[in-house]
């Protein structure tokens, strides 16, 4: 491929273990996933590195020692997978909440045992969105570690309803939920060092931003700057957006804020495929940032790799 390469931050990966304590879980939908499949994804699309993150639904468990247990086996199935392939994936691990004291023990643990690039999370636990206190202990020892946290949506809190497929809406709905809890409670503010990314370019959060904005003063008090400031602290993926998305979300981040994403293997490579080449009609020196330089900004380069893209010194826009 030519042109620049990428780093994949939103990125999953459903190994054999993963998949075996699915089934041991009693989980009735398991992704189809392939090594073999994932690396010829990762090279028709230019991918040096994948940030692997695989989100476990809050409401699979209802105790905390298997969820505990669930999570951490997974995450150590993801680092096992990244020693084994230095340099070409990370690790975004999973914590089990709700159960926070839980979720703090992982959290430790993938940091000090797994040496985690960071953490995904599910906007809720239960009818509990980010920005709830129930959130408060985890974001406090997230923002001391100066955390990536990729913030991924599951389905919405009281399951779905057929008339709308979750994946079609509801995925959208909960990132924005999430965004939107995260600004009104201030947590924004008060945890400057975690660096939050939206999943899916943050699902309705662009194309509603205006009417965050003038609505959010209106009925809740929060100042327009407020909200403004906070739409430019998040960062925001590319997974699953596609060309008619883009401008929405160039218009309320900026191409410094926005980092590069397929969703593989959620996304089958058909929709992988069509939203990269969204990309390609934007400037080569925006494509740069979005598909590269965003990312190592954010990751900087793992130990072991060999990629001479990787290797490359950070540009002026860093």
């Amino acid at each position: 491929m030519s042109g620049p390469r990428r780093i994949d931050v939103h990125h999953h990966a459903i190994v054999p273990k993963i998949a075996a304590l699915m089934k041991e879980s009693g989980t009735r939908f398991v992704l189809p996933w392939s090594l073999e499949s994932t690396q010829e994804v990762m090279e028709t699309h230019g991918i040096d590195r994948a940030m692997v993150s695989n989100p476990v639904p809050p409401d699979l468990f209802t105790d905390a020692r298997q969820a505990s247990a669930f999570t951490r086996r997974a995450n150590e199935a993801v680092a096992e997978m990244a020693a084994d392939h230095p340099g070409r994936f990370g690790l975004l691990a999973a914590l089990p909440m709700p159960f926070v004291d839980a979720a703090l023990d992982q959290l430790r643990f993938v940091y000090d045992e797994l040496a985690a690039d960071g953490v995904v999370l599910v906007p809720h636990a239960g009818s509990h969105y980010l920005g709830d206190a129930l959130f408060e202990p985890l974001l406090e020892e997230l923002n001391r570690l100066h955390a990536v946290v990729l913030v991924h949506p599951m389905t919405l809190p009281g399951g779905p309803v057929e008339a709308a497929p979750p994946v079609l809406a509801d995925f959208l709905l909960d990132t924005t939920r999430g965004a939107i809890g995260l600004i009104r409670s201030g947590a924004l503010e008060r945890y400057p060092h975690i660096s939050f990314v939206l999943a899916h370019g943050g699902g309705f959060l662009p194309y509603a931003a205006d009417r965050i904005e003038v609505l959010g003063k209106t009925f809740y008090g929060i100042e327009p700057a407020q909200i403004q400031a906070a739409l430019r602290r998040f960062h925001y993926d590319t997974a699953l957006v596609g060309i008619r998305a883009l401008p929405s979300l160039l218009a309320v981040a900026g191409p410094e804020r926005i980092l590069f994403g397929t969703d593989w293997c959620a996304a089958p490579a058909g929709p992988v495929a069509s939203c990269a080449r969204a990309l390609e009609s934007l400037p080569a020196d925006v494509r740069q940032l979005i598909e590269y330089d965003n990312a190592l900004r954010l990751f900087g380069v793992p130990a072991g790799t060999d990629s001479v893209a990787a290797r490359t010194e950070p540009t002026a826009a860093e």
